[in-house]
């Protein structure tokens, strides 16, 4: 039994010094380029997506037919509208979040009082549509 003690500390400390001489920064550099394929990966789709709009965009110009003339002027339209944010701000700041609670609870409420009303949802009758 002595020398099996010997063979399995001996196979231990070569593990040890295996493991010692590796490169113990191979999981940072993974995750730096998780990272950053993350990002080139979300520019590629960005940039798939713009160049497909503006094909259609293109597309919808060059043919003359009124429905893509229409089409063509509202996206048109569309990206030269200029928004103003301000008031949506301030509305978002004023809102208060007890109200919220309360008139999505009423909501809550009066679905559940219709839905009980025609019968359930594990009723039978045919005239329910």
């Amino acid at each position: 039994m002595g020398n099996y003690n010997t063979q399995y500390q001996s196979y231990y400390n070569n593990l040890t010094k295996k493991h010692r001489g590796s490169n113990n920064f191979s999981s940072e550099s993974k995750k730096q380029g998780g990272f950053s394929n993350f990002y080139i990966k979300r520019l590629t789709r960005e940039l798939v997506g713009v160049l497909v709009l503006f094909i259609v965009v293109l597309i919808l110009k060059s043919v003359g037919t009124p429905k893509t003339q229409y089409a063509y002027n509202y996206s048109k339209q569309a990206i030269n509208k200029q928004y103003n944010y301000s008031g949506l701000l301030v509305k978002a700041k004023s809102v208060k979040f007890k109200n919220v609670g309360v008139l999505t609870g009423n909501l809550f409420e009066k679905v559940k009082n219709t839905i009980s009303s025609v019968g359930g949802i594990n009723s039978t009758d045919k005239d329910f549509k």
